[in-house]
């Protein structure tokens, strides 16, 4: 009971820190759902939820991504992250994982909405390396900086 106290205080105090950046909302393949801080600078960071499955099940991951220069039609981003289960009360960091995602603009006109794929290894403490795959849909609110930096018209990239 004490640990979902901190998890819940610790939630709280993250959601009341003012920042300005971009907030990104991913759908994943995998019933994962991560909000991502702005894709647009160099270092950002992701949360995941791993959901569809019982509470004390119910796995978190934290990432903090290296992001590459913007082109009009995709970036790459590479990152190292922590994979745990907060309401467990044994065996609850699960992985270190390496994420590498690739994010697609399918729309120019619109490009709040992107798909996404990731690949990451995951660096499990008692069973050795897997693989894990998603796909995901992204919507990012306030991008509009992005739009002016990344347009194929724009003439200095």
């Amino acid at each position: 009971m004490r640990n979902i106290k901190f998890f819940v205080v610790f939630i709280l105090v993250i959601l009341s820190l003012e920042t300005y950046s971009q907030i990104g909302i991913t759908s994943y393949s995998v019933y994962s759902l991560g909000i991502n801080t702005s894709q647009n600078k160099k270092i950002s960071g992701e949360l995941k939820v791993f959901t569809n499955r019982p509470v004390e099940d119910i796995q978190f991951e934290v990432d903090g991504f290296f992001n590459f220069k913007t082109r009009p039609y995709h970036r790459f981003s590479i990152g190292l992250g922590l994979n745990f289960n907060p309401f467990r009360d044994f065996d609850r960091i699960y992985a270190i994982t390496i994420p590498t995602s690739i994010e697609i603009y399918p729309l120019q006109e619109f490009k709040k909405v992107s798909i996404l794929f990731e690949l990451t290894p995951e660096i499990l403490p008692e069973d050795g390396v897997n693989v894990r795959s998603m796909w995901g849909i992204r919507y990012t609110f306030g991008q509009k900086e992005m739009l002016r930096q990344s347009s194929p018209l724009n003439p200095d990239l």
